[in-house]
């Protein structure tokens, strides 16, 4: 006997539009994960309306075998300079005729290539100051080192220039730190000499440890009466003061705080005058170490949403200084995660400094990082200066950008889904080859990541052929969308896209919208 099935319990189909990850990475969410956030977002950079795959990394140039220790760059007018380090020589990378030769040094004979430099500008031009703790200062005048010390022209008296280790600005002073010790040094307004000043914290700082670095911090975005110089120990004991100088009526202590031990003397970025500072539960605004008790500062910690991940990290990560830099031109804040244990992967957090949204990128091996001519550069450990998102390849090795969802229950918590296809909306610059999956009940299972597309080069200016090529290649953006089976069940469901890059052009491509045709199951209990 056949038997009729009601019209209201067939399987419906329905479908599905899960929200493009514009919250980024959030590794503090799962059972109950609110929507646009991933769980894995490697190599994709988080934008107001989705994600973008990352560009690649080109080689720029190349100053040793050893590595590459730091990047820093030099304006006086309208003439910019970029210079690295290793541990013995200084190098000016400004214009390099052969990425892979290493150009003759402008220093020689130093012990460490840890550099903490500023600039000033005064009456006699623009100089930038280069200290690494071991060696005699350096000061640069746009075209000469010199070895600054107490008999040089200029010197600095008072104290042992060998002795500095980090350097900033303030209220038109130089003001300097003298390692392994609680004890700042200060020279006179717009100079570049005289007689150092002393300004002890030990009577300030509780903890034990030495002075690890300092900085401004200001209630604006510009230079004006509310700064206040910052002074913070490798304990995390960080004293705010405020006033023209040590010693001047207008100096005054602000107050005492404590955050967790910072990553590295240049783990900082401003941000709107505040003073963000990498420590070991994150980075740290100042504006909220002055309101808030140390134990609940990881709460207003601007990587609140990575936070297990952060602190996962610190504890493999310890040996050598972490870096950050704010990248403006390209709208990112990039965190250098360096390590000399081969068995480490390399990998750089990044985050998107208009919408604080986080992700991650692998094959970076960026032991420093810095900016020049508004392009983002890492130095690696094998002695190579790289381009930051240049390209479609990471010096003609490919790389996958990852992305995981996180799990959604599709408005029917418990309720068993059969998820048959799925498609991913895209915007992009140039071809390109997802390969698109899901996971189910909190177990992410990748798929074999996806083939690069064949090369572009064909189409690069003065490569490509007149009245063949496209030469809007890389320029003109296309709407892609495509639905694949997918054949996935459970009661939480997680998009996946993959995608490989390994071609000349730099992609653009963006993660718009993700879409599932689905039928709802019973509960599973």
């Amino acid at each position: 006997m056949r038997v009729a099935v009601p019209a209201q319990s067939r399987a419906k189909s329905d479908n599905y539009t899960m929200s493009p990850p514009i919250r980024g990475w959030v590794a503090t969410e799962l059972i109950n994960a609110k929507p646009g956030g991933a769980l894995v977002l490697e190599n994709w950079v988080p934008t107001q309306t989705g994600i973008r795959t990352r560009g690649g990394s080109l080689k720029y140039a190349t100053i040793s075998t050893d590595p590459v220790r730091r990047l820093w760059s030099f304006k006086s007018g309208q003439v910019e300079e970029f210079f690295a380090s290793d541990d013995e020589n200084i190098f000016n990378i400004t214009t390099i005729a052969d990425a892979s030769v290493i150009p003759t040094p402008d220093v020689t004979g130093q012990t460490s290539g840890y550099y903490s430099t500023a600039q000033i500008g005064t009456a006699g031009g623009n100089f930038l100051y280069a200290v690494n703790g071991t060696d005699s200062a350096r000061l640069y005048d746009g075209s000469t080192w010199t070895a600054v010390t107490g008999v040089s022209t200029p010197a600095i008296t008072g104290v042992t220039t060998a002795d500095l280790s980090f350097v900033w600005l303030y209220a038109s002073r130089l003001y300097f730190v003298e390692k392994n010790t609680m004890s700042a040094w200060y020279l006179p307004t717009d100079s570049v000499g005289g007689a150092a000043t002393e300004f002890s914290l030990a009577g300030v700082f509780q903890e034990g440890g030495a002075l690890l670095f300092g900085g401004k911090w200001s209630l604006d975005s510009g230079d004006g009466l509310d700064d206040k110089i910052v002074f913070v120990s490798t304990e995390g004991e960080v004293a705010v003061y405020q006033g023209l100088y040590p010693g001047d009526a207008s100096w005054e202590k602000v107050g005492v705080y404590k955050i967790t031990p910072p990553m590295g003397a240049n783990a900082t970025m401003s941000a709107g005058g505040d003073l963000l500072i990498g420590v070991e539960d994150g980075i740290v605004p100042i504006s909220e170490a002055v309101n808030k008790d140390a134990a609940a500062l990881s709460l207003a910690a601007v990587t609140r949403n990575i936070e297990p991940e952060w602190k996962a990290e610190v504890d493999r990560r310890r040996t050598l200084p972490w870096e950050i830099v704010k990248w403006p031109t390209n709208g990112l804040m990039v965190v250098s995660l360096p390590t000399d244990d081969d068995a480490i992967s390399p990998l750089c957090y990044v985050s998107n400094i208009q919408t604080g949204a986080w992700c991650y990128f692998t094959g970076w091996d960026a032991r420093c990082i810095g900016l020049y001519a508004d392009n983002g550069y890492f130095g690696t450990s094998d002695g190579k200066v790289m381009r930051m998102e240049d390209g479609g390849s990471d010096d003609g090795n490919p790389y996958t950008c990852v992305y995981v969802g996180l799990p959604d229950h599709m408005k029917s918590i418990g309720q068993r889904k059969v998820v048959h296809s799925a498609r991913a909306t895209f915007q992009s610059n140039v071809p390109f080859r997802p390969k698109i999956s899901v996971s189910s009940n909190y177990r992410v299972q990748l798929p074999s990541a996806p083939s690069s597309v064949d090369d572009l080069t064909s189409d690069l200016w003065d490569v490509g052929l007149w009245d063949i090529a496209k030469w809007d290649a890389g320029i003109a953006t296309d709407v892609t969308t495509k639905w694949v089976s997918v054949g996935k069940s459970g009661f939480s469901i997680m998009p996946q896209v993959q995608i490989t890059c390994g071609i000349s052009i730099r992609p653009v491509t963006e993660l718009i919208a993700f879409d599932l045709v689905f039928e709802r199951g019973g509960f599973q209990v």
